[in-house]
């Protein structure tokens, strides 16, 4: 944090605030919290595992709203909207279903997921009855 969120002053490395006094310890722990889930979503991303990856940017989001934080989030959208297609093209109902509960969970209740979840369900059923 460069500047007070009260005042404006700038800040130095201290946390309180030269000009207004205001304690900034919490909100420096939130800026702290909210880059370690932000790293520890890039990296469990990297290894695979977009389900941690999505939690762990929710988290580093519910701590600060960075660009970078937010940035990431539309990356692992667009990432598993990705698999997504991919998921259905192979007929992998099972994995699409998990990688729309992925997708729900960033964008909460977003009709188009519902869409795809009943048009998985309906070729999910349709590959039984063959």
């Amino acid at each position: 944090m460069q500047r007070c969120p009260c005042c404006h002053a700038r800040l130095k490395s201290e946390p309180i605030c030269p000009r207004c006094g205001a304690e900034l310890s919490r909100v420096l722990c939130c800026e702290q919290l909210a880059q370690v889930w932000l790293s520890l979503a890039l990296q469990t991303l990297s290894a695979g595992q977009a389900e941690i990856a999505v939690a762990a940017v929710k988290r580093s989001l519910s701590y600060q709203q960075t660009q970078a934080a937010r940035l990431f989030r539309d990356f692992l959208i667009h990432q598993q909207y990705q698999v997504l297609y991919g998921k259905i093209e192979q007929k992998q109902w099972s994995d699409a279903r998990q990688t729309v509960a992925c997708l729900r969970s960033l964008l909460a209740d977003n009709e188009s997921l519902q869409r795809f979840l009943g048009l998985i369900e309906h070729l999910a059923l349709n590959r039984d009855e063959q």
